[in-house]
């Protein structure tokens, strides 16, 4: 839960800063900036995970 919390509060302040960089008044590129990113993040974090397996 932890986890889910951490990248929510990741995505949100992605989007509030790339909607106050853009600065268009759009919500349509700092929407895809920030589901860009949350993208990566899980990536990542999917990545990392998969070797932290061990048979002990």
């Amino acid at each position: 839960m932890g986890n889910i919390r951490n990248n929510m509060l990741t995505f949100i302040g992605n989007f509030v800063m790339a909607f106050f960089i853009f600065g268009e008044g759009a919500i349509e590129r700092p929407l895809m900036f920030a589901m860009w990113m949350f993208m990566l993040m899980m990536g990542m974090d999917w990545y990392k995970s998969r070797g932290n397996h061990t048979l002990n």
